[in-house]
């Protein structure tokens, strides 16, 4: 199901912890989370955003509310990923380091690059990082039969370092297939390409461009260069600047940042702009809550220079 399906389904109030769902609909998760714990025999606390233990095991409830969200049986069928869910969280915390006995070569097959909204990392220095794009951190993330491992420091000095594991990472990044981009025609004016998949390493796709525009559509960015949206994990939106079309654009592009940054697992509600050798921001978000556009000095001589060729 495309981003702007699911977007066009959701009109309850969302909540303020996972907003994605409604108010309602997080309380269904929440209440499933509790009696799934309790039926392992693990009595828990629960609050917005998380489950909590009784020996102070905290439970992040991100996940299973996206399971839910994105399973298209619907809420009939949350119980049982609910259920599902939980049991693999208790398997997984019972069972082996998922690191352990690992060798480099296997490493070197399962590991990719996720994207994460900076704030959202807690700890951020115990794991081997870099900035992507204001904001937005890369981190190892090795590929596990049902979920993903974050490598820790040690973990990557251990299996080849982290220069090595992230030229892997990309190397597996450019062979992950995805579905084809949407052309997203952009009401003031202008398009913007869509690569939505359900894939949680789709976001680090983004980590190819410019390559990935001629890859994928046959329009690789000029000397003006591209915008760009990584708004969640499953998406990445892109536009080649060639003419005055980019003014829409940008408008188009922050509308849908900001809609689909509420989507399952959040990335960044921004705009950029690359001239090749460096990401700009081009939104902000105010105090009021409203979103307002900064054009850097590089950017202004790009808006310049299509506004004289028409």
């Amino acid at each position: 199901m495309g981003f702007f399906s699911r977007l066009a389904g959701r009109q309850e109030r969302p909540d303020a912890a996972l907003p994605f769902l409604s108010s309602n609909q997080a309380d269904q998760v929440r209440a499933l989370v509790r009696r799934a714990f309790a039926e392992q025999g693990v009595e828990v606390t629960m609050h917005d955003d998380r489950a909590v233990d009784d020996s102070g095991g905290v439970y992040g409830l991100w996940n299973v509310a996206t399971a839910c969200h994105e399973d298209e049986r619907g809420p009939a069928a949350w119980p049982g990923v609910v259920d599902d869910h939980v049991r693999r969280i208790l398997a997984e915390m019972a069972g082996p380091d998922p690191f352990e006995g690992l060798t480099r070569e296997e490493a070197a097959g399962r590991t990719y690059v996720r994207l994460f909204d900076e704030s959202s990392v807690p700890a951020l220095d115990d794991y081997p990082h870099r900035e992507f794009l204001p904001g937005v951190v890369e981190l190892l993330a090795l590929d596990l039969p049902e979920s993903v491992a974050i490598y820790g420091r040690e973990h990557a000095d251990r299996l080849g370092g982290c220069t090595t594991l992230r030229a892997h990472a990309l190397r597996n990044l450019e062979a992950l297939q995805v579905d084809a981009p949407e052309r997203i025609e952009c009401r003031g004016g202008g398009y913007f390409h869509l690569l939505d998949d359900e894939s949680v390493y789709t976001s680090g796709k983004a980590l190819l461009m410019p390559d990935l525009a001629g890859s994928l559509t046959g329009e690789p960015p000029g000397e003006l260069g591209w915008l760009l949206s990584v708004p969640s994990r499953h998406l990445v939106g892109w536009h080649c600047v060639r003419d005055a079309r980019v003014l829409g654009t940008v408008e188009g592009m922050v509308s849908f940042a900001l809609a689909a940054y509420d989507a399952a697992g959040p990335v960044s509600p921004h705009v950029y702009w690359s001239d090749g050798t460096a990401y700009h921001q081009l939104t902000q978000h105010d105090e009021d809550g409203s979103v307002s556009i900064v054009v850097p000095p590089p950017f202004q001589a790009v808006l310049e220079q299509v506004a004289r060729r028409g």
